[in-house]
């Protein structure tokens, strides 16, 4: 299960709960949905699967779905329910982050009535803020680095799962 396709898109979410049903109803696979306002550009959710994938591959994966560990690593977190917390579709959203790992994109923004804009997914200071970046580091690295913060603390949850 290599293969997975990263979406950013905006709509609004009026029921998350609902929207992840229609999720799990879709054939060929599995999509993770995100809050796009604290992912720090495609390379954040690209290291996430990556890791997710390795851990799953080395049998290291904390989690039983390829999805759940992708949230681990993309929110920076150990725990999935502080990951859900932090990253985890909410009521009224209406930015988002998706990482499919085989559904069509058209059938996943019909069934979320969203509509494809990969510019939610760029990356800013305020977003790695959002996202949980010390301002002293911020300060210190510069704003040219807010993704290499963020992509630290994508690393940095293998540490963590020990």
């Amino acid at each position: 299960m290599s293969d997975f396709q990263i979406v950013g898109a905006k709509g609004h979410i009026s029921d998350p709960r609902k929207a992840v049903e229609r999720l799990q109803l879709l054939p060929d696979g599995s999509v993770l949905a995100l809050n796009a306002d604290l992912i720090c550009g495609v390379e954040h959710l690209q290291s996430a699967v990556e890791h997710a994938l390795r851990s799953f591959d080395q049998q290291r994966n904390a989690c039983n779905t390829i999805t759940m560990e992708c949230l681990l690593y993309a929110s920076g977190e150990r725990q999935i329910s502080k990951a859900q917390e932090k990253m985890g579709m909410r009521k009224g959203m209406e930015r988002l982050a998706l990482v499919l790992f085989g559904p069509d994109v058209e059938d996943v923004l019909k069934a979320l009535e969203l509509v494809r804009d990969d510019s939610v997914l760029e990356a800013s200071v305020e977003k790695a803020l959002r996202f949980g970046v010390d301002k002293g580091e911020m300060d210190a690295l510069g704003p040219e680095r807010a993704s290499d913060l963020v992509l630290e603390r994508v690393a940095f949850v293998d540490i963590l799962k020990r």
